[in-house]
Parts: C-alpha cells; structure tokens; sequence
C-alpha cells in the first residue's frame, strides 16, 4: 500500500515537471492562424520608417495609413522598435501597427471607391518607369501590397496610355513616395496579349 502511494506521488511529480517544461506563447491568441500572414502588418496611422531603431535616427520615409509592411522578424513583447524588409529596408515603430487582413476581407480591395477616389495598391510585381514604354528610363519595382497614388483626368478617369499591347496608368510619384521620388512614373496596368481579364492594381480598402 505504501508502495502504491509512493507510486502515485511520483507521477504527479513527474507530470507536473513536464508541463513547467512546455514553453507558454502569451499572444498566441494574437497570431494569424494563417502563416503566411505572419510577418504581414499594417499601419494604422501615417508613420516614418528609421534608419535605426529610435525616434532620433533619420527617417527614411512616410508610409501612409493602411500600407501593407513585411516584418524581418516576429518582435519580441515590449519591443518599441521592428525592423522591416518590404516596401523599404528600416525600422518603425510596432505601437503603429496592426495585423493585415485575412483572405476573408480580401475582396474588400476590389470594391468601388467614392469618385475621384486615387489610392490604389499594387497585387503583383511591376516596373515603375518614366514613360509609358518599356523602353523608358527604370525608376524601381513596386512589389505587392505597396500603395501608390494614381493621376486622374477629366471625368475622374485614371490617366492611362496604351503603347506595346500595354495599357499604362501614371502615378503620382511625389504623392506615393513623399521625400524620395519627384514628378510622375508609369507602370504596366494590362498585358493585352497574355493577361488581358488581370490588372496590376487594387482599390484601396
């Protein structure tokens, strides 16, 4: 009998060691069940990206509210500064942001904006360049979730430009990279040939 309660004591002993042992994830609640999603934050507010990771350090450049950023790493809690690899290389503040939308709000991007509406988010890769023409000057690549800012015409129309069986849209560079790039640059909106149903670019949500 002795022996039983021995027995007894010692796996409780036992099980109790091995759940202190299990590492405890505080914000795990917090965590997209998607993991692609991981890395993906929002700005809930227009905030600067730094050159290193304090308010005094240079500030590189402005994101706009609502811009889609991708960490370099998961921050740690209590962490004041992230460093982030899309759409620049710096640091920013984490009390600025917010977790991305999941794929069920995806299709928000796609629904009307009031007129005369001109904030646009690109949804995959494309070359920013001087003119409507592949043959222009390269400015840089726009890589997915970066928000630009398109030119408007008469009728609330987005300036656009069909050249090289490409319809081009222009964008605002000041506007969407204030600080960094001046005047306006153009990027393929259409390929008519191979993706004709496909554009470059998304409404802002």
């Amino acid at each position: 009998m002795e022996f039983k309660k021995l027995l007894y004591i010692f796996t409780l002993v036992k099980i109790a060691t091995f759940a202190l042992s299990i590492p405890v994830f505080a914000q795990i609640a917090q965590t997209p069940s998607n993991s692609s999603q991981s890395i993906c934050r929002a700005t809930k507010v227009n905030t600067p990206i730094f050159k290193e990771p304090s308010t005094s350090s240079n500030s590189i450049r402005i994101l706009p509210a609502q811009t889609n950023i991708s960490l370099a790493y998961i921050p740690a809690s209590g962490d004041r500064f992230v460093r982030i690899k899309f759409p620049i290389s710096g640091f920013i503040q984490t009390a600025v942001l917010k977790f991305c939308p999941t794929n069920n709000n995806a299709q928000n991007l796609w629904s009307q904006p009031t007129i005369g509406s001109v904030c646009r988010q690109i949804v995959q890769p494309v070359t920013l360049r001087r003119q409507p023409s592949a043959k222009a000057a390269f400015i840089t690549t726009l890589n997915p979730n970066t928000i630009v800012f398109v030119n408007l015409v008469t009728g609330n129309r987005v300036k656009s430009y069909k050249s090289e069986n490409f319809i081009w849209v222009e964008i605002d560079l000041s506007r969407s990279f204030p600080g960094e790039l001046s005047g306006n640059g153009w990027i393929t909106n259409t390929d008519l040939v191979n993706t004709p149903g496909l554009s470059s670019l998304a409404y802002c949500s």
